[in-house]
């Protein structure tokens, strides 16, 4: 075929696709109330005409970010909406060019990025859900083919940050140490007073057999606090750095299925708080915040394995030439954040898996150093027992001794 025809064909199809007009729009919610606690997300629904003349509908979502109140002051001072503006916009347009340098044929791992408008305080991005991604309900955690699926996944991702960075696209210098680690009013507020809030509920409604590890659980905040810092900032003690997600459980993230319902795609989502550290601190996130209890505690090599299996494999896929970490430095390194996993996990998991679409307040939270906000009614919900107390154990005998 002639180029210049072909050329000809491909622009008159181009054309034929794009919106020329949009005839109306509407917006509703996209997520219930308790599914976002930072942002309002919206799904814009647009009805179009097509450049063939077509009236077609277009579906977007709308992140409003919250800046009101204290939450919305601390994400004003972080400026996270260009943080995450920036990793659509640049990080993830250069992981694309990558995949077409390297013939990559599978999915990308983010949604295509629209628009920022910094003075609304809003990202326009590619609605999931019309090209049959979907969030797994929180309250149900994801089960093991779930878990594979998002490690091998996350192996990806932070494999092609630290090609990257390799490059000179992505630098250290460009993210903050997180405050989440380092504030100590954060550091009351959220982990502390979280784990304050399980002993208290272990002494007043769990029973008897539980009033004993309840008090166990009443920990000084300066001893925790400063083992809190110390696990969480480890990246200078780490070999292998990379840009991380930040954020990673399960409501970060949505899935396509097969026609027998299996997992075979997954898409990560809120990108509000990048950080430089050990990959190790996503994958920790993860198995703690995001996968049931029980997947974790019965498979938790097997999970360890499919990460590093897919991190290797990807760095080689893609040229990197520095030195690789070994499984036995990402075991010591993920040895070493179990502290700050079991406490994120005893202190906040049951919220983000209960029924109750109140179990945070945020602002209350961050207002009162956490003597307030946080719904202490949902620890006494049926299975929360069951879905906790092997952890907490876990927790009190291996941590809590060392904090008194």
């Amino acid at each position: 075929m002639d180029k210049e025809v072909l050329e000809v064909v491909l622009k008159m199809l181009d054309r034929e696709s794009k919106i020329a007009s949009i005839i109306d729009l509407q917006s509703v919610p996209a997520l219930a109330k308790g599914e976002n606690y930072t942002s309002t997300i919206l799904r814009i629904t647009a009805k179009v005409v097509l450049g063939n003349g077509r009236i077609a509908k277009k579906s977007f979502i709308m992140k409003q970010i919250i800046t009101e109140g204290p939450g919305g002051e601390f994400m004003k001072f972080r400026d996270v909406g260009k943080k995450e503006s920036q990793i659509y916009s640049v990080i993830h347009k250069e992981m694309t060019y990558l995949m077409e340098e390297f013939e990559d044929t599978d999915e990308t791992l983010w949604c295509y990025f629209i628009h920022y408008d910094p003075l609304l305080s809003y990202i326009l991005l590619e609605d999931l859900n019309a090209s049959g991604y979907s969030l797994v309900p929180r309250q149900k955690g994801l089960d093991l083919d779930h878990a594979i699926l998002v490690l091998r996944s996350l192996g990806r991702y932070h494999g092609m940050a630290k090609v990257l960075e390799q490059r000179g696209i992505i630098s250290k210098d460009d993210y903050e140490p997180n405050e989440f680690y380092t504030n100590p009013k954060l550091i009351k507020a959220i982990p502390y007073s979280g784990i304050s809030n399980v002993a208290k509920a272990l002494q007043e409604s769990w029973g008897p057999e539980w009033v004993e590890t309840g008090k166990k659980l009443v920990i000084p905040f300066d001893a925790f606090a400063d083992k809190w810092s110390k696990v969480g900032n480890i990246y200078t003690e780490t070999k292998f750095t990379v840009l991380i997600h930040g954020d990673c459980w399960s409501n970060n993230m949505m899935f396509k299925y097969d026609f027998q319902k299996r997992p075979i795609g997954v898409k990560f989502l809120d990108y509000q708080i990048p950080q430089y550290n050990t990959p190790c601190m996503d994958v920790t996130d993860f198995l703690y915040l995001g996968v049931q209890p029980s997947v974790r505690r019965n498979n938790f090599q097997l999970l360890l394995k499919t990460y590093y299996d897919s991190l290797v494999r990807t760095l080689d896929k893609f040229g990197f030439t520095g030195t690789k970490p070994t499984l036995e430095e990402i075991t010591n390194t993920m040895n070493r954040l179990e502290f700050v996993g079991l406490a994120k996990f005893v202190s906040i998991y049951y919220g983000l898996t209960c029924s109750s679409a109140e179990a945070f307040d945020l602002e209350k939270i961050l207002t009162t150093d956490g003597e307030e906000g946080f719904n202490e009614d949902i620890l006494r919900e049926p299975g929360m027992i069951e879905k906790l107390g092997p952890d907490i154990i876990d927790f009190v005998e291996r941590y809590v001794p060392s904090l008194k």
